[in-house]
């Protein structure tokens, strides 16, 4: 299927059921790193940005979506300003929300410069692994295993400290990664193999603030969001 005729799907999937929305508002906080959540020719865009508006529209709500920082949406859904937000767990999010289960299941990955050989985490102890702040993509990953991570703002922030050789690795979602060495201009060539860590879980997190009645919505317009293809289609377009 062409990205094209993904796109027109998604549109007629907006289109009928539009008609359920009846006005009240869905504030959403999207995370600000590509391919989730970017800015494109002045249009906010992106996966997690395209697929929060689906499920607000499936759930019958208009969405009120922005793109922002991880720390940011993370104190937004906290002071109940936001209501909805797609991320990868952690601890800091789950004291301020419900978990309403997993909408994007995603590849986490570690990799170096070229030449470089991370066959299993022990390969990484005691290198400097960049990792985006707020994000927690792998428990294992810590001071306690030997390995120091480093805190930068996105995946190109990420990238571009590896290259340069201010840290040894980089991890992250191999989809949100490898879409940044693309549109950055980076050759693959430059990159050693990547090592998959884990399956991570792109979940949907509702504000401890929000209303039971908006849960409800939101938990029903998932599962008719997961089986109709929906996520599918978006992952695909998304997709490199």
């Amino acid at each position: 299927m062409t990205k094209g005729s993904i796109q027109f799907i998604i549109v007629c999937i907006v289109l009928l059921t539009a008609s359920v929305a009846v006005g009240e508002t869905l504030r959403i906080v999207t995370l600000s790193l590509p391919p989730y959540g970017y800015v494109e020719k002045g249009t906010d865009t992106g996966l997690n940005y395209e697929l929060s508006n689906l499920l607000a529209v499936e759930a019958g709500f208009e969405p009120d979506n922005r793109i922002i920082p991880l720390i940011r949406a993370v104190d937004d859904i906290a002071a109940g300003r936001a209501d909805m937000v797609i991320m990868f767990p952690n601890p800091t999010i789950d004291a301020v929300a419900k978990n309403l289960g997993i909408i994007l299941p995603m590849e986490t990955v570690l990799f170096g410069r070229a030449g470089s050989l991370y066959r299993s985490l022990k390969d990484a102890r005691g290198k400097i692994v960049a990792s985006v702040r707020g994000a927690r993509y792998d428990e294992r990953i810590s001071k306690k295993s030997g390995i120091i991570l480093y805190p930068t703002a996105s995946y190109s922030q990420s990238l571009k400290m590896l290259l340069a050789g201010r840290v040894e690795a980089v991890i992250g979602p191999k989809l949100g990664l490898y879409f940044t060495v693309k549109t950055d201009n980076y050759p693959k060539r430059a990159f050693g193999d990547p090592l998959v860590l884990s399956t991570a879980q792109g979940c949907v997190f509702i504000s401890n603030k929000t209303s039971p009645d908006i849960i409800e919505k939101v938990v029903a317009a998932m599962t008719r969001i997961l089986a109709n293809g929906t996520v599918h289609m978006l992952l695909e377009k998304y997709s490199l």
